[in-house]
């Protein structure tokens, strides 16, 4: 395990190699939280403040005090970050391939009176956020698109041109503006729809749901189609379908069956005190519109958006309800959308390290001792790369220092080297985000 002392240099070579701050003072600033954050496991201040790397003893509460000054960094915004993560979360993806494609998700976390949306890039079964935006709950009236929207272009103009993007999202986001916000970044998506929704098939302009009575059920077909109609009807494909319930092994056992049914009740207790009417029939059937041709491929880019629950639950409690970051936890006490903002900007560059970390525990070419030591951890061997990451860099034993130690420094490396975009940076942090907030005022 590395102390603070021995780990704040290596994440200051990070930060440096993100090149996410213009000067020493921010970037020190920046490494010393990502250094408590990775120390502690844990957004909370008063773990957080324990961590922080002091050359001296330094009394509690002038830690806090200093945690609070460090939590207030500019730098922590997405409109600093947002340039940095997206480069280094597509060099350490497709690593020395010469372009290729990606996958974004898009989703949404509410922690108390706060909704982050966030978009990343889909990595080993979890998320590398690299955009967010925050909105207060319940939303104002007329702010949930343009801000998904703007969140969208936040990343489309720094995103390298020469990575093709498909996005996937649940269906709360499908809407006109959104679909063409997508087509302007040049972007692939797949969406899924609800069954209320608008679409031209064959020429005749239906609700999704009129589709289902023509797909048996464990079935799944294709049209040729647009989302809407009219002038701003977007082309693409709508999918319809509902595959067989297949558990994998670990999770048909008598108690894993049990525990589903009491969850399944719990969630149709919850959706009856939300909603005066029954479940809809067409809950169960998946609505897909997308950009790829195929109902297989369709199907494949859906199951993408996945991973961002499991990076939300690493978030917040972690995989056994004990052992994640305390995002709900922290943020329902913040009292501005910024100063949420910050805390999921530092949540997403901790992810981002201790990621990479997971990563290389996880491969086969990794060294013999390190294989060793990660086959201590669990019994079963199904650990997310944000879980390998974490247990490396709290192993007790101290075996993996070494390792650890070159393994960053790789990783920082890998990040320096990739191409920059500090040359488009400057064109939006504040305009953009200016233009965003009039348009949405405007409509």
């Amino acid at each position: 395990m590395l102390s603070p002392t021995e780990l704040y240099p290596l994440v200051v070579l990070w930060v440096q190699a993100l090149g996410c701050c213009p000067h020493r003072t921010g970037q020190r600033a920046l490494a010393g939280l990502v250094t408590a954050l990775l120390t502690a496991q844990s957004l909370q201040r008063a773990a957080l403040m324990r961590a922080l790397v002091s050359p001296r003893a330094v009394p509690a509460r002038q830690r806090y005090m200093r945690l609070g000054r460090l939590l207030d960094s500019p730098w922590l915004s997405p409109a600093w970050l947002t340039p940095a993560l997206v480069r280094a979360a597509v060099a350490l993806v497709l690593g020395a391939r010469d372009g290729g494609g990606v996958t974004l998700a898009l989703d949404s976390v509410r922690c108390g009176r706060w909704e982050s949306f966030t978009v990343g890039v889909v990595w080993h079964g979890r998320v590398l956020v690299v955009g967010w935006a925050v909105l207060p709950y319940p939303w104002p009236k007329g702010q949930f698109t343009p801000t998904v929207c703007a969140l969208l272009r936040q990343v489309g103009a720094v995103w390298p041109p020469a990575v093709a993007a498909h996005l996937a999202a649940d269906r709360a986001f499908g809407s006109y503006a959104f679909f063409e916000t997508l087509r302007a970044q040049q972007w692939g998506w797949t969406v899924r729809l609800q069954a209320r929704h608008w679409v031209t098939v064959a020429g005749a302009r239906q609700q999704a749901r009129a589709l289902v009575p023509q797909v048996g059920d464990g079935q799944w077909r294709a049209w040729a189609g647009r989302y809407g109609s009219g002038t701003r009807a977007v082309p693409g494909t709508v999918v319809v379908g509902r595959g067989p319930a297949v558990l994998p092994g670990h999770q048909a056992n008598p108690g894993s069956l049990r525990h589903r049914a009491q969850r399944a009740a719990r969630r149709a207790q919850h959706a009856a005190s939300k909603h005066a009417r029954p479940a809809s029939p067409y809950e169960a059937w998946v609505i897909l519109f997308t950009t790829q041709p195929t109902t297989v491929a369709a199907r494949q880019s859906y199951r993408q958006r996945w991973p961002i629950e499991g990076t939300y639950r690493d978030a917040q409690s972690g995989w056994d309800g004990q052992h994640g970051w305390g995002l709900d936890r922290v943020v329902p006490a913040l009292a501005t959308p910024e100063a949420v903002a910050r805390v999921v900007g530092l949540w997403a560059l901790g992810m981002l390290l201790q990621s990479w970390v997971g990563d290389q525990v996880g491969r086969p070419t990794a060294p013999r001792l390190v294989q060793q030591t990660a086959a201590q951890w669990t019994i079963t061997g199904r650990l997310s790369v944000w879980a390998r990451g974490r247990l490396a860099l709290t192993e007790p034993s101290g075996v993996l220092t070494s390792w650890l130690q070159d393994t960053l420094r790789a990783g920082a490396e890998q990040v320096a080297t990739a191409p920059s975009l500090r040359g488009r940076l400057t064109l939006w942090p504040v305009r953009l985000l200016r233009s965003t907030r009039q348009a949405g005022q405007a409509a």
